[in-house]
């Protein structure tokens, strides 16, 4: 840990205050500091710009100051939006400079000044809009593009940038800047005000790459954290040299060298710089004809710091707790009712920027801090890892407080709310929010799992916490198998976050469930209903078929007609979970044998499909079958808010953007998609999956894609983005909404443009795939658990 990091955490009080980010280090800072060829000015009170306003609020020109006021909240809902206010903010107030079909092809770029007075309100933001009528209408159906979010310090003039080379801007008619009135939390006074000058067109040169798979002419896409000391360690470049060097972070003294190896395939040319065999733990840069690195860490433990500000967000989301210059104790107007009872549906974190809740998703990244306390735990023993291990109970601690207080005690529980406000936490008045309240299996099975790892974890720490734990998780596992035999599978609300589960993913996660209650028990009920739903998931697994050229995945259920996709929220790692953990706690079992074989199958899977995101190292999205896009029921549990009809041609083409392995099967780098885009999770969850068996074998080639998906998530992608804000360099700014830009979040990831199968990653900042999501911390957590105290 660096020693700068180390003051930092103790000013934060190890993280119960704000964790600042290096500014200097993100991509805002390097995007300001281009050359600029050319610009336009847009706007100033005298060259008769046409503009209109609509929405709440006033527009005020002065000496070439445009000034925006709108009410933090209002006393109605906007026009269209649910009369009961689900998922509902209180309008907004929109500029809007209009133009004739202006052409902007020849720039690619527009700037601003913006100062916010917002009295009260810790985190700032606004919206611009770009509206296109040309060939490529924007925004898209989606609203999607054209659309970027600017988080903003209060009180100072922010000097801002939209960059958008590839943002279609051939007939454009508008430029528009909207307040959104997210209500008002603790401090927050009654109205916002932004002042914004300066409003230029520009042509920057050396635009960022926003598509494909090749970076950047002239950069090196590295892991900006760093590399683990043991296993592969390459980086991918754009750049014209034979040899690289591996340099000292202070000084320019190589103490690596190597040949740049060339490779070429379908996604284009590339520079490959193999130092796989250097393995002197410290800080050091690459260089490769004019192109350096930033510095990055070479080390057993690369990932401390990384922990750390993960922490830091996931305290930031806090829900219902008064949170160090962030907001204070929120939402305790979002009310749960059940046979005349009601709670309090506040707690845990916050879904994601909007503020929503999902107790599933706390309950996950409960599961994902108490794992990786207990690797860290069981490190080295130092002080520093005793600070950490007790901070990553707390913050557990926290959410599952959560998870039990929403039990109602007989299968029901609190599942999730829609929010995206600020509510007054007045009891009775229009800004109330009613949560859900569901007795599903699914759920049950999850929860009782989680439930029993916490009874493991935390008996030494709080042997009461524990024994809650353990009871609430014999409870929701009885009620669970209770519903499970008299309904089935059932459909979750469209909102849940465990909507799109299929039957193979109930008896996954019942037979882990029922390992960890063996596991905390020795009771052998829990090992025989472990061993059954196991029974049950392996006949959803392909495990050789003429036509099908790939084996070790799994479909829906036993029919074995559709394969389990995921392109949203991702539990590709529960099959893997439930097998490693039945085969640690039944070693003596007779079908030992077959489990572990159907283990092999799945970790051959993931090798095998590995090779189409070469040179890169993220775990493409999977095999796709042809007559997928016929199947309308399983769509409307993959893609929501979205038309069948509408969206069928589209899934058609997707799968034939996809490489090919026969006439009827693809596999696809990114998953098939349409509204909700963004991979973080899916690749994040197949990560674990390959760590868990990574570990379990000793398989150093799982093991060495495992790590690569935290290397793809630290900046070794075509962007050379850090998707980690506040960590190694070259962050950008995510949509963070409510709570304010926050070190160590991470977003929903990287998506693909139209049906295309390339990554796809613009400046412009919006929902969903740059939203911030704990989801998306949860599955960090969830990995870096199995890889963190990697010593070769």
């Amino acid at each position: 840990m660096r020693r700068e990091f180390e003051k930092q955490l103790v000013d934060s009080g190890y993280v119960h205050g704000i964790l600042p980010p290096d500014e200097s280090k993100t991509t805002e800072t390097r995007l300001l500091k281009k050359e600029i060829l050319k610009s336009r000015n847009l706007w100033d009170d005298i060259t008769g710009n046409r503009w209109k306003e609509r929405g709440a609020g006033t527009v005020e020109i002065t000496n070439d100051v445009l000034g925006i006021t709108a009410p933090a909240r209002t006393d109605c809902w906007p026009e269209g939006a649910p009369e009961d206010g689900d998922y509902t903010f209180f309008g907004q107030k929109e500029f809007i400079l209009e133009f004739d079909r202006e052409n902007w092809e020849a720039y690619n770029r527009v700037s601003f000044r913006i100062k916010p007075e917002c009295f009260g309100h810790h985190s700032p933001m606004i919206t611009v809009n770009l509206v296109n009528d040309g060939v490529q209408k924007v925004p898209d159906k989606y609203f999607r593009e054209g659309q970027h979010v600017i988080n903003l310090r209060n009180n100072v003039w922010n000097q801002c940038v939209w960059e958008f080379p590839e943002l279609p801007r051939d007939a454009v008619t508008e430029l528009k800047f909207s307040v959104q009135s997210f209500g008002k939390e603790v401090t927050t006074a009654d109205n916002m005000k932004y002042d914004i000058s300066h409003i230029r067109l520009e042509q920057a040169a050396d635009p960022d790459v926003s598509t494909g798979w090749v970076c950047r002419k002239n950069t090196i896409t590295y892991s900006t954290t760093g590399y683990w000391l043991s296993g592969k360690k390459t980086a991918v470049a754009n750049v014209d040299a034979d040899e690289f060097q591996l340099m000292g972070e202070e000084t320019s003294g190589v103490v690596f060298s190597g040949k740049v190896k060339r490779i070429t395939n379908a996604k284009g040319d590339f520079s490959i710089l193999d130092f796989s065999e250097f393995k002197q733990p410290g800080r050091f840069r690459l260089r490769a004809g004019g192109a350096i690195t930033e510095s990055f860490e070479i080390g057993s433990r690369i990932m401390e710091e990384a922990v750390w500000k993960v922490i830091h967000f996931l305290y930031s989301e806090r829900c219902g707790y008064p949170v160090v210059g962030r907001h204070g104790a929120c939402h305790g107007d979002i009310i749960a009712e059940h046979k005349g009872v009601k709670i309090a549906y506040n707690g845990g974190w916050h879904d994601a920027g909007d503020v929503s809740q999902q107790t599933a998703q706390t309950a996950e990244v409960v599961h994902a801090l108490l794992e990786m306390a207990e690797t860290v735990k069981n490190n080295t023993g130092s002080e520093r890892d005793r600070l950490l291990y007790l901070r990553l109970l707390e913050e557990a601690q926290w959410g599952l407080d959560f998870v039990l207080r929403m039990r109602f005690g007989d299968g029901y529980r609190v599942t999730s709310a829609g929010v995206c406000r600020w509510t007054n936490g007045m009891m009775g008045d229009m800004d109330d929010v009613a949560a859900r309240v569901h007795n599903h299996a699914f759920e049950n099975f999850l929860m009782s799992g989680i439930e029993a790892y916490g009874a493991i974890t935390l008996e030494e720490m709080d042997p009461e916490l524990a024994w809650k734990c353990l009871d609430s998780a014999r409870n929701d596992f009885r009620f669970a198998l209770e519903r499970f035999e008299a309904v089935g599978m059932e459909q979750a609300s469209m909102y849940e976050h465990t909507y799109n589960s299929s039957l193979s993913q109930y008896y996954a996660t019942a037979s882990w469930a029922a390992s960890a209650i063996y596991k905390a028990t020795n009771d052998g009920y829990y090992a025989k209903e472990a061993e059954k739903f196991a029974d049950l998931m392996l006949m959803c697994q392909e495990t050789g078929t003429d036509g099908i050229p790939l084996k070790g995945f799994f479909y829906r259920d036993e029919s074995k007609k559709t394969i389990v996709h995921f392109n949203h929220q991702s539990r590709e790692q529960i099959f893997m979970q439930a097998l490693e953990l039945l085969c640690v706690t039944q070693k003596g079992n007779v079908k030992l044998p077959r489990w572990e074989n159907a283990m092999r199958l799945y970790g051959g899977y993931i090798k095998a499909i590995m090779e189409y995101t070469e040179p890169y190292g993220m775990i493409p999205a999977g095999i796709h079958s042809s007559d997928e896009a016929d199947d309308r029921e399983t769509f409307k549990l993959l893609h929501l808010l979205t038309s069948y009809e509408e969206e069928r041609p589209n899934y058609v083409e997707q799968l034939k953007n996809a490489a090919a392995l026969n006439e009827k099967y693809c596999v696809r780098c990114f998953p098939v998609w349409f509204s909700f885009r963004g991979n973080t999770a899916v690749h994040l969850a197949a990560g674990k999956a390959a760590a868990l068996l990574g570990k379990y074998f000793n398989d150093a080639q799982l093991q060495d894609i495992a790590r690569e998906q935290l290397y793809w998530v630290s900046g070794k992608n075509p962007f050379g983005q850090s998707l980690i804000y506040g960590e190694g360099s070259n962050y950008a700014q995510q949509y963070c909404a409510l709570a304010g830009e926050m070190t160590g979040e991470i977003p929903v990831g990287i998506q693909t443009k139209d049906n295309q199968d390339i990554p796809y990653w613009p400046m412009a900042n919006n929902a969903t795939y740059k939203e911030v999501w704990t989801t998306s911390a949860g599955r960090w957590l969830w990995l870096a658990a199995d890889l963190y105290g990697d010593i070769e």
